[in-house]
C-alpha cells in the first residue's frame, strides 16, 4: 500500500530522485547514530534497497553517478602520500607477499561463486576482490554487473571484519593501544582547483583509451599523482565526500529492484562463505609475515586483512597501528587492481545485457 502511494507519488523522474536521495540520507544517518560500520555507505545502500524490494520507485541519473565517481576517485587517490611512497621501498617483501596475497584470495573466494553457486565470472571477482569497497561497487555500478549480489557480498565482508578486528588485536596485542583520530588537512581553493582540472583531463585521457569507470579511475590516479608528489596536500572537505558516499549507496541500494527474497538469501549464504574463506587466507599470509619479517600482527592482520581501504586506514589511525604500513599495502592493493580492471572485468564491452541475466542465479 505504501509503494503504491509512494509510486503515484514519485511518477516523473525528478520527484523519483528526491525520495531516493532522501531515502539514503536517513538511512545513512541512523546507520552512524548506531555506530555501524561504513554507515554513510551501508546505511543509504541497505536503506534503498529495502525501498526497491518493497516496490519504491528509486532511482539515480546517470549524471550524479558520474560525479560520485569523480569526488570518490579524487579522495581514493588523496590517500597516497609522500611517506606512503617512501614506505615502498622499506616495506617490499611484505608488499610484494600482499600481491601474492590479492589472487589467491579473490581466486579461492571467486571459484566456489562460479562452479558451485553458478555466479558468472566477471560478477564473481568483483565480489571477491579484497579490501576495496568503494572502488569495486563503483566500477561494478559504471558496468552492466550484478551490482546487488556483489555489494551484498562485500559489504557484509567490510561489516563483519570491521567488528572482529579490533578484539582480535587488542587479544594478540603486547601493549594497550593509544587511541586518537588522524588531522588531516583540507585542501585550499587553489589545490581543490588543481585536483578538480587534473581529474577531469584524467577522467577524459581515461575514457578515450576506453578503461573501465573512467570517471572513477582518473581522477583517482591522477590525484594520487598530485600527492605522492606533494603538489597537493589536502583533502575534500568531509561533506562532500559523506555526500558522494551517500549518493553511491543510493545508486547501489536501487539496482535492488526486482530482486527476490529467494535470491537474497542465497547472496547472503554467498557472503559468508567469501568471508570466511578470504579472512582465513589473509590471516595465515600476516602470520607469515609476522614471523618471518618481523612486523607486529596488528600491523599485517590490517594491511592483509579484506576489509575496505577507508575503513583499515581509519582503523589503523584509531587505534594506533602504523598507519603509514598499513595506508602502503592498501593503496598498492587498489592500484594494482585499477590498473588490472580491463583484464578482470570484461564487462564493459557487453552493456547489452539484460537486467534480468544478471539478477538470476542460473
Amino acid at each position: 500500500m505504501l509503494s503504491r502511494f509512494i509510486g503515484i507519488a514519485v511518477r516523473d523522474p525528478a520527484p523519483r530522485v528526491y525520495v531516493t536521495l532522501l531515502l539514503a540520507g536517513v538511512g545513512a544517518l541512523a546507520f552512524d547514530l548506531l555506530s555501524i560500520p561504513v554507515a554513510w555507505l551501508s546505511g543509504s545502500m541497505i536503506a534503498v534497497a529495502i525501498a526497491a524490494l518493497a516496490g519504491v520507485p528509486v532511482t539515480v541519473p546517470n549524471l550524479l553517478r558520474t560525479l560520485i565517481f569523480f569526488v570518490l576517485g579524487i579522495n581514493i587517490g588523496a590517500a597516497v602520500t609522500p611517506e606512503t611512497v617512501q614506505g615502498l621501498a622499506t616495506w617490499p617483501m611484505s608488499i610484494l607477499i600482499l600481491l601474492v596475497c590479492v589472487p589467491i584470495v579473490s581466486l579461492a573466494c571467486a571459484l566456489p561463486l562460479i562452479f558451485w553457486r553458478g555466479w558468472k565470472r566477471d560478477d564473481a571477482l568483483m565480489a571477491s576482490v579484497p579490501g576495496a569497497l568503494s572502488l569495486i561497487l563503483a566500477l561494478a555500478d559504471s558496468t552492466e554487473a550484478d551490482v546487488p549480489r556483489i555489494a551484498i557480498v562485500q559489504a557484509v565482508r567490510v561489516a563483519v571484519l570491521t567488528a572482529i578486528i579490533p578484539p582480535l588485536i587488542a587479544v594478540t596485542a603486547t601493549s594497550e593501544f593509544e587511541i586518537g583520530l588522524p588531522d588531516l588537512p583540507l585542501a585550499g581553493l587553489t589545490e581543490l582547483a588543481v585536483l578538480i582540472a587534473g581529474g577531469v583531463i584524467g577522467s577524459l585521457a581515461f575514457r578515450l583509451i576506453r578503461f573501465p569507470a573512467p570517471t572513477l579511475i582518473g581522477p583517482l590516479i591522477v590525484s594520487a599523482v598530485l600527492h605522492a608528489t606533494d603538489l597537493v596536500s589536502g583533502t575534500m572537505p568531509s561533506a562532500i565526500l559523506v555526500a558522494a558516499f551517500v549518493a553511491l549507496g543510493a545508486s547501489v541500494g536501487a539496482r535492488f529492484a526486482g530482486l527476490g527474497l529467494r535470491t537474497l538469501r542465497r547472496t547472503l549464504a554467498d557472503a559468508l562463505m567469501t568471508l570466511t574463506i578470504g579472512f582465513a587466507i589473509s590471516v595465515a599470509f600476516a602470520i607469515l609475515v609476522t614471523r618471518w619479517l618481523g612486523f607486529p600482527f596488528s600491523q599485517t592482520l590490517m594491511a592483509f586483512s579484506p576489509g575496505a581501504f577507508e575503513v583499515m586506514v581509519v582503523m589503523a589511525f584509531v587505534m594506533g597501528v602504523d598507519a603509514a604500513y598499513v595506508g602502503a599495502h592498501h593503496t598498492i592493493r587498489f592500484f594494482a587492481l585499477a590498473l588490472l580492471a580491463p583484464v578482470l572485468f570484461r564487462r564493459q564491452r557487453n552493456a547489452k545485457r539484460s537486467d534480468e541475466t544478471d539478477t538470476t542465479i542460473p
